[in-house]
């Protein structure tokens, strides 16, 4: 189950990255930078606000299981807490779409997220029900993250999803901001 809520969130980020990529295909982004703002600007301040809406996504699905929970009778927090690990897991997916979108091109950004997402599910299914090497599974970044709807948590994965979502952001921002400098 906790499986298939990583797809799903993978999948939302990438549809916000999409969403946030097609600016400059659909022309929007030429209409946003006539005025004066700077492309790292734009990307970080763009990127940004991907990353508050996938904050609303978690929180609000943190919400309905504290919900779901409490009227099951059952306690609200770990679980909630616990869906923090969807926010993170998708936040790191966005700064992978960021980093591809300004070091490639925006283009590219959704289809190597999504790409991230389904080879995520293949390693996590296949790797443990193949008998594969352990090292094969911790390629995957959920295997990262611990179990924290039992709350039991990962450091190390909640440390590289926050870096992979910052990290991801800069570098993208920055080779945004010399587009000028190659096109």
């Amino acid at each position: 189950m906790v499986q298939l809520l990583y797809v799903v969130a993978g999948f939302a980020a990438v549809t916000l990255v999409s969403g946030w990529a097609g600016d400059e295909s659909s022309g929007r982004l030429e209409l946003l930078l006539a005025a004066p703002l700077s492309r790292r600007s734009w990307m970080l301040r763009s990127g940004l606000g991907v990353l508050a809406a996938i904050a609303l996504m978690t929180m609000t699905v943190a919400l309905l299981t504290g919900v779901g929970a409490a009227v099951a009778g059952s306690d609200a927090l770990t679980p909630m807490a616990g869906t923090l690990a969807l926010g993170l897991f998708a936040a790191a997916l966005a700064g992978v779409g960021f980093a591809v979108a300004g070091l490639v091109r925006p283009s590219a950004a959704a289809a190597t997220v999504a790409a991230v997402v389904v080879a995520t599910y293949l390693i996590d299914l296949l790797v443990p029900a193949l008998d594969l090497p352990e090292g094969l599974h911790r390629l995957a970044l959920t295997a990262h993250l611990g179990q924290p709807m039992a709350g039991v948590w990962d450091a190390a994965g909640v440390v590289a999803c926050l870096v992979l979502a910052v990290a991801g952001l800069v570098l993208g921002a920055e080779g945004f901001a010399r587009r000028d400098l190659r096109d």
